[in-house]
C-alpha cells in the first residue's frame, strides 16, 4: 500500500492542487494522510469527507515540518509497518506517470529504503537531481546534470541525501518507525534523516525521471525572519552532528557575516532571522556542554 503523507500549514488551496493532480485511476489505490499542522485551520476537514482515502490528523500546535511527518509516520505504523509512505510537499504536483513508476522502483529495488525524487521548478529548471554531502566543507550540493537512461523501465541513482519535498519510505526496511530528529523545526531534517540512515548501511537512491514540480518556497516564503531563523539554525545543528569541527567553524563564520551584511543593508528580517538562528545554536550548544 502506498500512503501520500502531507503536512499543512494553511495550504488548503495548494494541497487540492496537488490531489487534483493526482490521475483519478491512481487516487483509488492512495490512502492520503494530512497532519493539520495549523490547528486553527479547518479548511481541510469539508474536503475530507469528499475523499474517502483521506485521514485528517490534527496537531495539538505547530510542530515543524519534521514534528507533523512524525506524527504521521507513527500513525501509519503502527497499522501498516509494511507499506511504503511518500512525503510530499503541499506547493507540489506530480507527472501523470509518477504514481506508477514510484512502484516500480520499489518492485525493481526492494533493498531500497528511502527514495527521492527529482524535483523541478514552476519554470522547468531543475531543483533537486541528487544530494551530496561535503563534511569538510558544511556543503550540500542537489543540482547534478544527469543523463536519462534510454531505459523506459524505472531506473534509480544513489544518492547521499534526497529532498524531504518529495521523499518515499519503504517502512518494511526499518525494524522500527523511522523518526526525524526533533531538534529541528525546519529545514535540514530530511539532510539529517537520510545521513542517519546512510551511516548505518541504508540503501538511499533518487528516481532518474523528474516527478515533481515544486513551488519553491510557496509556503515558507511568507515570513523570511522565521525562515531564516530555522534554517540558520538547523544548517549548524547539522553539522555539528555529522560534519567536521572545521565546517561547523566555516559555517558559522559564514552565516555571522550574513548577518552583519544584512545589517548593513538594513534588512531587519535578515540579520534578525540569522542572529536568532546563530543565537538559538550558540545556546543549545552551551546547554549541551555543560
Amino acid at each position: 500500500m502506498l500512503y501520500l503523507l502531507i503536512v499543512n500549514y494553511y495550504s488548503t488551496d495548494l494541497i487540492l492542487a496537488l490531489l487534483q493532480s493526482i490521475p483519478e485511476a491512481d487516487r483509488a489505490n492512495l490512502k492520503i494522510i494530512i497532519v493539520n499542522n495549523s490547528p486553527g485551520d479547518r479548511t481541510l476537514q469539508p474536503h475530507s469527507a469528499t475523499h474517502p482515502n483521506l485521514t485528517l490528523l490534527t496537531a495539538p500546535e505547530n510542530l515543524g515540518f519534521g514534528g507533523g511527518c512524525n506524527l504521521g509516520l507513527t500513525w501509519i505504523y503502527e497499522r501498516d509497518p509494511h507499506s511504503l509512505v511518500w512525503l510530499i510537499n503541499p506547493d507540489t504536483t506530480l507527472a501523470d506517470a509518477a504514481i506508477d513508476y514510484i512502484q516500480t522502483c520499489f518492485q525493481e529495488h526492494p533493498h531500497l529504503a528511502i527514495l527521492g525524487t527529482q524535483i523541478q521548478d514552476t519554470q522547468g529548471n531543475p531543483w533537486f537531481t541528487q544530494g551530496k554531502f561535503n563534511p569538510w566543507l558544511g556543503s550540500l550540493p542537489h543540482q547534478h546534470p544527469i543523463s536519462p537512461s534510454e531505459n523506459p523501465t524505472a531506473k534509480i541513482i544513489p544518492s547521499r541525501w534526497v529532498s524531504g519535498c518529495s521523499l518515499i519510505l519503504n517502512l518494511a526496511q526499518f525494524p522500527s518507525c523511522p523518526q526525524f530528529d526533533r531538534h529541528y523545526f525546519l529545514y535540514y531534517e530530511d539532510n539529517d534523516l537520510c545521513e542517519r540512515y546512510f551511516q548505518q548501511g541504508y540503501s538511499i537512491a533518487v528516481t532518474e525521471a523528474i516527478l515533481v514540480t515544486h513551488q519553491v518556497s510557496a509556503t515558507s516564503q511568507n515570513n523570511l525572519k522565521a525562515k531564516l531563523h530555522h534554517a540558520t539554525f538547523s544548517k549548524l545543528y547539522f553539522l555539528q552532528q555529522h560534519g567536521t569541527p572545521l565546517a561547523l567553524l566555516l559555517n558559522l563564520g559564514y552565516l555571522s557575516l550574513k548577518a552583519i551584511a544584512d545589517w548593513i543593508k538594513q534588512n531587519p528580517d535578515g540579520y534578525q532571522g540569522r542572529w536568532q538562528g546563530l543565537q538559538q545554536f550558540l545556546q543549545a550548544k552551551s546547554c549541551h556542554q555543560s
